[in-house]
């Protein structure tokens, strides 16, 4: 069996795509499965900070015992007392303290702080105390609430927006790719709000975490610091939102420590992103609101409004950058004509040029033969009469689940090309007719970019009725006119002109 000539050339490509598909899907659970098991298969604390209360000799003793157990693990930080270690708890400078007397030590812990610190606390001391024959006693003094009896959903809530914040970002720079800059723009910072609105209300609702405003503050802050320079990177270059997914889910969720807070339980090549990384980030910033009165919250709200702010300049930047895709005009110098050109006979059904009023003409074109002669019918009309011509070309907006953005560029660039080629073929037809035009590249329909475009030149000029002009249908040659030229003669205010 015969096969094309081409099939040599074109299944080699189809496979290498498939295999650069999964070497990239390989690539990205290798890297995910490396962070998350390295941050988490063998949690240790790394300078963990807790106070210590007591007697200089005893509070020595204890923190030699642990050094010498676990070198590094815990930072210490004298108080006077007991009430001023809780205090100091209550304020998020600690992450416990311990009461030391020779008698019963006593260590204040708290889980609404995490899990992770609180059990690594309760251990280590536990053992010190049995080593010199006490029995250590543990109160907890900042209390989980009943609803969230975990104190989890700090982080869980945060977790659940930082996905759609994700897609936010990549949507709205392929939603609004060719929209005003103020919409690209506007677009992941509304969206960013109603996160915070939906989350914060629902987090209220289920967890009791209270503190609406704050809270739905902190998660608009986080989700816009997700989004938009998700949002950049789309709008450079659509492949690149993996850079994104890289930073905010693969780095970012083991970084951040997880729902038990374990920040300051991973290796150090994470730690140091600890205090960067959004995840993380605003998890801690919600739960000292929910827990702590707010305390060590305002270095976090710089970072997350640091990354937002950012995000948003670069949009801007990008998007006032970004070259309009031929939506520009091309002025050809008018000739002064008092009379025909030599050559060139009148086009039937003309009016008399010495008596003629100005005329607007919208003439949808795609460089088909019926676009062709319609916009030549034009181009001859304007030759012996006042008046503008408007080349509007239809290009229809792809609609595609390809949120990520992986193969739109190709598709994207195609879609320009094709356009640059219609500019050019308008370009020709009203230079050789000597005219002056304008061309315009429209993501709609045929019907709606044409009926569109005139309501925009009525607008301007209302002493105009600017008239459309249409070639029949090229798709199906059956059909005497086509659907287009037969949904205007239908919907539009406009004189309508089909040129077979």
């Amino acid at each position: 069996m015969a096969r094309h000539a081409g099939d040599g050339r074109r299944f080699p490509a189809r496979y290498r795509a498939l295999a650069g598909f999964v070497v990239a899907s390989a690539v990205f659970v290798a890297i995910f499965v490396a962070l998350t098991l390295s941050a988490f298969h063998k949690p240790a604390p790394h300078d963990l900070p807790v106070g210590i209360a007591g007697p200089a000799a005893v509070t020595r003793q204890v923190e030699h015992a642990l050094d010498s157990a676990v070198p590094g693990a815990f930072r210490f930080r004298s108080y006077p007392s007991e009430a001023s270690a809780t205090t100091g708890i209550a304020q998020r400078e600690v992450d416990g303290a311990l009461v030391a007397s020779a008698a019963a030590p006593r260590l204040l812990v708290t889980q609404a702080g995490g899990t992770g610190p609180e059990q690594a606390l309760i251990g280590a001391f536990t053992a010190v105390a049995a080593h010199s024959g006490h029995k250590l006693i543990v109160s907890d003094v900042v209390l989980p609430r009943a609803s969230d009896s975990e104190a989890l959903s700090s982080w869980f809530v945060v977790l659940s927006v930082l996905i759609p914040s994700l897609a936010a970002g990549s949507a709205s720079a392929l939603a609004f790719r060719r929209a005003p800059r103020a919409w690209a723009v506007a677009a992941p910072v509304a969206a960013a709000v109603a996160s915070g609105l939906v989350a914060a209300a629902i987090a209220d609702g289920l967890a009791g975490l209270g503190h609406y405003a704050a809270i739905a503050g902190i998660i608009a802050l986080f989700s816009l610091a997700v989004a938009a320079p998700t949002a950049v990177l789309a709008r450079i270059r659509p492949p690149l939102v993996a850079l994104a997914v890289l930073i905010f889910i693969v780095a970012g969720i083991p970084v951040s420590g997880g729902p038990a807070n374990l920040a300051s339980f991973t290796p150090g090549f994470l730690r140091v992103f600890s205090p960067v990384l959004p995840l993380g980030v605003a998890a801690s910033t919600i739960r000292n609101v929910v827990y702590f009165g707010g305390h060590a919250t305002t270095p976090s709200l710089w970072t997350l409004a640091a990354w937002a702010l950012s995000g948003l300049a670069g949009l801007i930047g990008v998007t006032a950058l970004r070259h309009p895709a031929l939506a520009l005009t091309e002025p050809v110098p008018p000739p002064v004509l008092t009379e025909p050109l030599p050559g060139h006979a009148p086009v039937p059904g003309s009016p008399d040029p010495g008596a003629a009023q100005p005329v607007t003409l919208v003439v949808g074109f795609d460089d088909s033969e019926p676009a062709r002669r319609a916009l030549s019918w034009g181009a001859d009309l304007l030759r012996m009469r006042p008046g503008d011509l408007h080349v509007i070309y239809a290009d229809h907006a792809l609609i595609d689940s390809d949120l990520a953005g992986f193969g739109r560029a190709e598709m994207d660039q195609d879609r320009d090309e094709k356009a640059a080629s219609v500019a050019e073929a308008a370009k020709e037809i009203a230079a050789a007719a000597g005219v002056p035009y304008t061309f315009e590249r429209r993501q709609e329909s045929a019907a709606d970019a044409v009926l569109h475009a005139a309501d925009t030149y009525a607008a301007a000029e209302p002493a105009h009725t600017p008239v459309i002009v249409t070639g029949r249908s090229h798709h199906v040659p059956h059909r005497v006119i086509g659907s287009v030229p037969v949904r205007l003669l239908h919907e539009s205010p406009y004189p309508v002109l089909t040129i077979s």
